[in-house]
């Protein structure tokens, strides 16, 4: 009889344990997603920066960069993300990702260790999302960008430039541009053929040029179609490719030492490709449509 009532006793201990924890420990929301909603006009951004500086020399041959992103909206929202990429000579580096509730301002900074010249270019997607009565749900988004040039020579000690001042600043800016210049467009030509693309018919751009349309529309579309296609390439990009990307096997890989994605914007406008590599040369397309 002891037996039974110790029994009863925990069943209704565990119960009420249980049912106390459903009452008060709140899952936590999906921070694996990035969606896009209809813009909210009423929403801005007060501040959103990128930098990328050099901040100390390791060794003769190794350096520290110093790469922060700040954001600032003009009202609190249900949900604020900010998603930063770091490339290195046309290959992605580093990621650097945030996620908050009920909050109107997302600060990231991180350290990056690195050696020999480069050209280092940030471009973060600035996102929040607004809850509104009735389940209304929209959004708000900017871009920011920065650039840098380190240069590792045996004529110079070890520095960085934005804007080159000297003309050995200069030259070396002409030689690294135009590296990756022929490099990149090398690599699309044979993404191109590889899965059969006219060349004649879309645009390119690459994904670290994307903030010239954030004031300027892409080709064909208006500039509130821009505003659309730019946070739902995103929504896409946050998902399938810095979360990790999925190989032709079905494997997933970590998006760092993959290339620039470019975009391919096509003469109709009504459908954008993606392409790029993995760090270990597999291509990948990525298809994205316009909604009328």
């Amino acid at each position: 009889m002891n037996k039974w009532k110790f029994a009863i006793v925990m069943l209704i201990t565990s119960f009420c344990v249980g049912l106390f924890l459903v009452f008060t420990i709140k899952p936590e929301p999906l921070n694996d997603a990035l969606i896009f909603f209809p813009l909210d006009p009423t929403a801005t951004f007060d501040e959103a920066t990128s930098h990328i500086d050099f901040l100390a020399i390791e060794d003769e041959d190794e350096y520290i960069l110093d790469w922060s992103v700040t954001s600032v909206l003009n009202q609190s929202a249900y949900l604020r993300q900010d998603v930063s990429l770091l490339f290195e000579d046309g290959y992605l580096k580093d990621t650097l990702s945030s996620w908050r509730e009920n909050t109107d301002t997302i600060e990231m900074e991180k350290d990056v260790k690195s050696d020999d010249s480069g050209h280092y270019r940030v471009v973060t997607f600035h996102h929040a999302e607004l809850h509104y009565p009735n389940d209304e749900i929209k959004s708000a988004q900017k871009l920011s960008f920065d650039q840098l040039y380190v240069i590792d020579s045996p004529l110079s000690p070890l520095h960085a430039f934005r804007t080159p001042q000297t003309e050995e600043e200069k030259e070396s800016k002409r030689i690294l541009d135009y590296i990756l210049q022929q490099q990149q467009e090398y690599d699309w030509d044979a993404l191109f053929e590889y899965y059969n693309l006219p060349k004649d018919r879309y645009l390119r751009i690459p994904l670290t040029d994307l903030v010239l349309y954030e004031d300027e529309p892409i080709p064909g579309l208006t500039k509130e179609k821009t505003a659309q296609f730019l946070g739902g390439l995103w929504e896409g990009l946050y998902k399938n490719y810095v979360l990790g990307i999925t190989k032709k096997d079905g494997s997933t890989v970590s998006p760092i030492g993959s290339t620039v994605p470019v975009i391919l914007v096509p003469d109709t406008a009504d459908h954008f490709f993606v392409l790029f590599r993995t760090a270990d040369g597999e291509p990948v397309q990525l298809l994205q449509t316009i909604n009328n």
